[in-house]
Formats: structure tokens, C-alpha cells, sequence
């Protein structure tokens, strides 16, 4: 049957058409024609679930457009990639009955890998195997073979830069064992008559020879007391020279221990004398650096260039000097006095432990001290010229038979300011009584005023609120509507599982029922949707009907469903996928 083509007509509702029964008639017809039997078009053929090429040996292509892509139900086919689509969830290839999967010339049977040309399987990039290999054939191996701490071939195991035998003896037969690097044995390790432990080496013979070949170390050499080199016995931390004479020819003798010459001692930066007397004859005692002199020495007369350090105490005339103390003989005073016009300067006084004097600056240091001025009998303490932090009282007599007021044109307080019952601190301001208000009026007629907004100074009545006038001055008005007996709230809420969640709760005891509306946004997928829920409860079950969905989806986003857990109503969702989806919900409650 041919394809009928519906008559819609010249313009709009004109008569001119089909009638809308003629219209379904033409529709019911072609689909029949659809339903009933194959379709054919160009070169495929269209029947029942099967498409099928119908021009000899010509191909079945899907062609998306652009950047598009075929997209089966878990599968999408993109250019030349094949893409799982739904989450977490493996791509499998399976062959039918005995048959194998062959990509080129490697075929899969089972867990066997194997050449379906009877040709060498490569592996040119580096092979981790992470489980046990087992190798039936030869190997051949032509590069480095590497193998994990652990490792076993055979008796020997392979661990922490070691090579053991589990058989407990590892040989290398008559070939010589060479290395260029370090060979290392453990302790009481033996080769032939040599043993080595404990950081020495032992000859079971008694007797260690180099030969006529040389020793030689960069490290430490160690002999046993009673050791002979040559003519040297080391015995007890001394050495001595048979022949009577220890000769170091021209070279320079240097220690960083203690040197003993005779009776003096050399150590620590110091020269001792065990006699208790080191002279120096006749001759001049000179130094660049510091001369310390340590207990009672007797000098004579003394000219000093450089710096003198004394250890102890420095006593002169009534004043001892020791350690940062200053101190005088008993009840004598300590007097500075600089000569002529000179006077005492002292960078940083601290008296009695309390009064600070620094720069010019007078200050206490003990916690919560007061610095007081006070004179003496009927003295009086006397200020030139008084600046209270840029504060005008300079040349303002206040206080006297007649006080005079005071001009502050700014005061500024370093502290907390207590006044009377309010103490002002930092950016705070509070009162000091306990539990007392603070209280903010005007005078008069006047208002309190705060960041340009002017507070009415009474009270409205119950159930109002304030409101302004656009210009600063608020005041007291009536709501448009009171309700009494519901309440009307919103909140966002987001879910990033496929699990079931949690998206809002209300309490069973005051609230019977709820109307939600809901909107659904899944972002990554560009999903969005918007739906109403009403939710009742009888105190034990709750019981939910979501409807009015709209979306641009195939359908739903979630499922909604409701209970009664700890006292609280409870509406739960469950996401169709995992993706991070935002639920915006304007929610009306109504009273139990």
C-alpha cells in the first residue's frame, strides 16, 4: 500500500482539510503497513528486531553525526573506542560454545592466551606479574631478568639484596667469583682459615699475611693492646718505640684529644702544669686574642687594649661586679654621676621589678598594677604640657577652686573603658551587672540610629515586624496574613548515591502532614525534573503520593517514599544513578 499523506489543509481551522477522523484513518492504515510487514528502505530491511542489508554483500553501517556516537544499552561505540556507559560495570566478550575470541593473530580461549598463526607472541614492553608464574618450557633470556624481593628458583631465594639456599649451602663448583662491587658475608662467615666477625678477621692458623703487598686504608686501622708494628708497641693508650726514640721527622704533630709534654697538660683550649707553677722565664707573655684569668691573680701594672673577660665576681673599691649584677658593700649606695655636662644614659630601666622605663615610655609590668604619680608631703605632680592621645586638654585647667571643663575633640582608649554599668571593649560594648540589658535611647522625641537605620522608640503590637521606608527609618507593620496553624519553609538538599537517602524529616508529634515541591537537578547528565509530594503519617506508618511530575528525561529521576523512624517523619529518595543530584524543596507543614 502506498504511504497516505495527511491533508492538513490551506490555513489554519479553514475547512480545507482532512477531518480529524479521515486523519487517524490514514495514520491507523500506514501504521499497520509499519506493524505488518517489513520495511524496506534503500538498501536495508526492517523486521520484527532484525535489520538486515539486502544488497549482496554490501555492509550494515551506523553512522552517528559529528561528534556523536553509537549508543547501545551498557554499550557506546565512539570512532574506534567501545565505552561501558553504565557505572562501574565490565565489558565482556564472549564467543559462542567451543569458539574463541582472536584480535589479529592472538587468540583467547578460556584464561589461554595463544598465537592463532603459529607464529612467537611479543611482549615488548615491560611484564609485571603480580601472582605465581609458571613456566613449563626453557627460558631464554636475553636482556636483565629481574625478580621481586622473595623471589624463588629453585633452592635459592631471592630477598633484600641476598641470595639464600634453602638446602643451607650455595656453590659455585670451580668457577672464580668476581665482583665489582662490595662483597659482603655475615658475621662468622668463613673463607679457607679466614673468619670474619664482629667487624675483625681471623686466621684459624694463628698467623694473618699480606706478603710483601701493601696495606693501606682510608679508615681506621685497629690493633689489640700489646700490638707490635716495627719497633712500636700500642699497649694502654701509649706508644712505645723500642729503640728508645719515636722520630716523626719533619712532619707536623697534630691531636684533637689532650697532648702531655712532661708536666704540662695541653687540652681544652688550656695549658696545665701538674707542678702547679708554669713560668715563662724572662720572656714577654703577648696575645691578639683575650687573656682569662681565672681565681686570685696578682698583676701588676695592667694596660689593657682590647676587651678584658672575667670570670667570677669583679670586685672595685664597695661595688662587686658578677654575672648582670651591679652590687655595693653593705648599705652603700650605688651612684652614677657623668662628668661635666654628661649625663647617664640607660636604654631600658626596669625599677623595683614593676616600672618599666624604656625609650619614652613609662609603663608597669606586674599584672593589673597601677602606674601611680604621687608627690611628696604637699608637692604636687606637676605636667607642662599634657596629650591624652591627641585629646584637647592641653592648657585646660581642670579640677581647682572653679573646675573648668574639659574639650575632647577625640579620645581614644588603648583598653577596655568601663563607664559605670558598661564596659566598652574592642568593637564590644556590654553591661557589667549580671543579666542587666543594655539599653540604647534617644532623648526625647529622638531615635537610636545604628549604620544609618533608624529604630522606632516603641513597641509594636504581637505578631508584627519591622519594616523600612527605604530610607532608613524602620518602623512597625502587620503581616499581609498570619497562619496559626501551618508553616511554610524551604532547603536544598544534595544526594551523591544510588542508595536510599534521606531528604527531609519533620517531627511526628507536631506535624500531621506535608506538601513538598520539589525540583531535581542532575547536573552531569543535564537531568532535570520537578514534581509535588503530599506525606501523612498515623504516628506509626507514613504514607507518600508524588505527582505532577515534569521532566526532560525518559522518567523519573528518583523514587520517593516515606516512613517514621525516632519520633520523625521521614521522606527518602532513591537516584536512578550515582551522580551528585540537588533536590530545592519549598515545603508546607500542617499541624497535628
Amino acid at each position: 500500500m502506498p504511504q497516505q499523506i495527511l491533508n492538513i489543509g490551506t490555513n489554519a481551522n479553514d475547512g480545507t482539510g482532512d477531518t480529524l477522523r479521515d486523519a487517524m484513518i490514514k495514520v491507523n492504515d500506514n501504521f499497520t503497513e509499519l506493524y505488518n510487514s517489513p520495511l524496506d528502505q534503500d538498501g536495508i530491511t526492517l523486521s520484527g528486531n532484525q535489520i538486515t542489508a539486502i544488497r549482496s554483500n554490501d555492509d550494515l553501517i551506523l553512522q552517528p553525526s559529528g561528534t556523536g556516537a553509537v549508543v547501545l544499552p551498557a554499550i557506546r561505540f565512539r570512532d574506534n573506542a567501545i565505552e561501558g556507559i553504565r557505572s562501574n560495570e565490565d565489558i565482556n566478550i564472549l564467543p559462542s560454545g567451543t569458539g574463541q575470541v582472536v584480535f589479529g593473530a592472538i587468540k583467547i580461549s578460556g584464561t589461554t592466551f595463544s598465537s592463532d598463526d603459529s607464529s612467537t607472541i611479543n611482549i615488548n614492553e615491560a611484564l609485571n606479574v603480580d601472582g605465581t608464574a609458571t613456566i613449563e618450557g626453557a627460558i631464554s633470556i636475553g636482556g636483565a631478568l629481574s625478580a621481586g624481593s622473595g623471589s624463588t628458583i629453585g633452592n635459592l631465594t631471592l630477598a633484600d639484596g641476598s641470595i639464600t639456599d634453602s638446602s643451607g649451602a650455595i656453590s659455585f663448583g670451580n668457577e672464580n667469583l668476581t665482583t665489582t662491587g662490595t662483597m659482603t658475608a655475615a658475621s662468622g662467615s668463613t673463607f679457607g682459615n679466614i673468619t670474619l666477625a664482629d667487624g675483625s678477621i681471623t686466621d684459624s692458623s694463628g698467623a694473618i699475611s699480606f706478603g710483601n703487598e701493601n696495606l693501606s686504608t682510608t679508615g681506621t686501622v685497629t690493633a689489640g693492646s700489646g700490638s707490635t708494628i716495627g719497633n712500636l708497641t700500642l699497649a694502654d693508650g701509649s706508644i712505645t718505640d723500642s729503640s728508645g726514640s719515636i722520630d716523626f721527622g719533619d712532619e707536623n704533630l697534630t691531636t684533637s684529644g689532650t697532648m702531655v709534654v712532661g708536666t704540662l697538660t695541653l687540652a681544652g683550649g688550656s695549658i696545665t702544669d701538674s707542678s702547679a707553677a708554669i713560668s715563662f722565664g724572662d720572656e714577654n707573655l703577648s696575645t691578639t686574642g683575650t687573656l682569662q684569668v681565672d681565681g686570685l691573680s696578682t698583676l701588676g701594672a695592667l694596660t689593657v687594649s682590647g676587651t678584658i673577660n672575667i670570670t667570677g665576681t669583679l670586685g672595685v673599691d664597695n661595688l662587686n661586679f658578677s654575672d648582670n649584677i651591679i652590687s655595693s658593700d653593705s648599705n652603700a649606695d650605688i651612684r652614677l654621676t657623668p662628668g661635666g655636662t654628661g649625663s647617664v644614659v640607660i636604654s631600658n630601666l626596669t625599677v623595683d621589678d614593676n616600672i618599666s622605663i624604656a625609650d619614652n615610655e613609662i609603663k608597669t609590668t606586674a599584672s593589673n598594677s597601677d602606674l601611680v604619680l604621687s608627690a611628696a608631703g604637699t608637692g604636687q605632680v606637676s605636667i607642662a604640657k599634657a596629650d591624652i592621645n591627641s585629646g584637647t586638654i592641653d592648657g585646660t585647667a581642670i579640677g581647682a577652686t572653679t573646675p573648668a571643663a574639659g574639650t575632647f575633640t577625640t579620645l581614644t582608649v588603648t583598653s577596655a573603658l568601663t563607664l559605670e554599668g558598661v564596659t566598652i571593649d574592642d568593637n564590644t560594648v556590654k553591661t557589667n551587672s549580671s543579666n542587666a540589658n543594655l539599653e540604647l535611647s534617644g532623648n526625647g522625641t529622638g531615635g537610636v540610629t545604628i549604620s544609618g537605620f533608624t529604630f522606632p522608640t516603641s513597641d509594636g503590637t504581637a505578631n508584627q515586624f519591622i519594616k523600612t521606608d527605604g530610607a532608613g527609618t524602620l518602623s512597625f507593620a502587620t503581616a499581609g496574613a498570619t497562619l496559626n496553624h501551618s508553616d511554610i519553609a524551604d532547603a536544598t538538599t544534595t544526594v551523591a548515591s544510588s542508595a536510599t537517602s534521606v531528604l527531609n524529616t519533620f517531627s511526628a508529634s507536631s506535624i500531621r502532614s506535608a506538601k513538598y515541591f520539589v525540583s531535581i537537578s542532575d547536573s552531569t547528565n543535564s537531568r532535570f525534573e520537578i514534581v509535588e509530594l503530599n506525606v501523612t503519617h498515623d504516628g506509626s506508618d507514613a504514607y507518600i503520593s508524588s505527582f505532577g511530575s515534569v521532566t526532560d528525561h525518559t522518567g523519573p529521576l528518583t523514587t520517593f517514599t516515606a516512613d517514621v523512624s525516632g519520633g520523625n517523619v521521614r521522606v527518602l529518595v532513591t537516584n536512578i544513578s550515582d551522580n551528585s543530584t540537588v533536590f530545592k524543596f519549598q515545603r508546607v507543614t500542617m499541624d497535628a
